[in-house]
């Protein structure tokens, strides 16, 4: 394998662990603990108490209260994502750039939605409960971001992150030249976007308007790793950087959402967590297993809450034990997101990088490196 594109093998390794510790949380903590926030989106009755926490799951969240497996999992994502994004802006224009990204996020997001709104329409004929949504609230939820823009409730519970992640794409693709020239004024970007919030804040904007910032400005993070990577940065301005972006995140945390503060704790685990596996890459190089899950981590992110939920309260209420239960529907959300990736996901992002190849590629301007194939990097999620 060649050097240059194994180096950046730990990056798809630690995307497939964000899934998997986003899919520990929901199943072995969310569904038992945060009962009426689960029958709220798989609209199905509150799961009764009887059906007690599993003993065996609970060392899972005992040992440190403030860690969260699905903050840690997102934050991962993001990660990943500030990390491996600015490979692709080396290699062509803005435009090239959002085709390529939107082809990468909605068809597959489309398809996963699908089965969210299939699942809930099945657990209402199951437990007789109304349909909940108009034509135009399910519409509506089909393209990322038209939610905000109407301020609509989350239907699946996960679309805020992709939110996220398209509003990241654009603020990279107006900065494409400071990228693809290796600038240290890339860095201003989060600054202003520090800037833009502390006033929002000032002048009382709602938090749907802030809450955004503070994870953009966390995933300039993965950024700072890219550029030292490239060579474009020294350590000493990496870890000065990378100290002060998390110091930005974890002050505009709290304000946009004073209850999600405690969470910087868990980001900031992730953060510690993708600086060892960029130091010590040769440790989370490419395995099948690795691989399997790296492949299927955005469609298995997409489809695994609310039908998941819904899996498990239907298995429960018709006396499927606990652990057999979890089993059934781990693996059915498993083998159903290789489905996704192999019918939907992979021939949009084929598609996508084809339609992107036209808009006139543009070569490196970063001194001292090479292009890496697109096909040898991991694909934020």
């Amino acid at each position: 394998m060649d050097r240059s594109t194994s180096r950046v093998d730990f990056a798809n390794t630690l995307r497939g662990i964000a899934a998997v510790c986003v899919l520990i949380s929901h199943y072995t903590y969310n569904f038992w603990t945060l009962r009426e926030a689960v029958a709220s989106l798989a609209h199905a009755p509150v799961l009764p108490e009887h059906f007690a926490f599993p003993t065996y799951l609970r060392w899972l969240h005992a040992t440190v209260p403030q860690f969260n497996w699905g903050a840690f999992g997102v934050a991962l994502f993001f990660l990943v994502s500030g990390f491996v994004i600015p490979f692709s802006l080396r290699n062509m224009t803005w435009q090239g750039f959002l085709v390529g990204r939107l082809f990468r996020i909605i068809p597959l997001y489309m398809a996963g939605f699908s089965i969210t709104i299939l699942s809930i329409w099945l657990v209402g004929r199951y437990f007789g409960v109304p349909w909940p949504f108009s034509i135009s609230e399910v519409a509506i939820h089909y393209l990322p971001g038209l939610r905000e823009f109407f301020g609509m409730p989350s239907i699946d519970g996960i679309v805020w992150t992709l939110e996220i992640e398209i509003k990241f794409y654009l603020v990279c693709a107006l900065g494409i030249t400071l990228f693809r020239r290796g600038s240290i004024w890339v860095f201003a970007i989060p600054a202003a976007l520090a800037a833009c919030e502390f006033y929002m804040v000032r002048n009382g904007f709602g938090s749907a308007a802030i809450l955004p910032i503070p994870f953009l400005i966390f995933m300039f993070i993965g950024v700072v790793f890219h550029y030292l990577h490239v060579g474009a940065l020294t350590a000493e301005r990496s870890l000065f950087l990378g100290a002060s972006l998390f110091f930005g995140f974890s002050i505009l945390l709290g304000q946009a959402m004073p209850g999600l503060a405690s969470m910087a704790w868990t980001y900031g685990f992730a953060v510690l967590v993708f600086a060892f596996a960029a130091s010590f890459p040769q440790l989370f190089q490419r395995t099948r297993i690795g691989d399997f899950f790296a492949d299927i981590s955005y469609p298995l992110y997409v489809i695994h809450g609310v039908a998941g939920y819904v899996g498990l309260r239907v298995l429960l209420d018709l006396g499927v034990k606990a652990w057999l239960s979890l089993i059934i529907v781990t693996a059915g959300a498993t083998g159903l997101a290789w489905v996704l990736h192999v019918v939907v996901e992979t021939p949009s992002h084929n598609l996508g990088k084809r339609l992107a190849a036209r808009l006139r590629p543009i070569v490196s301007q970063l001194p001292g490196t090479a292009p890496v194939p697109t096909n040898a990097l991991p694909v934020a999620a």
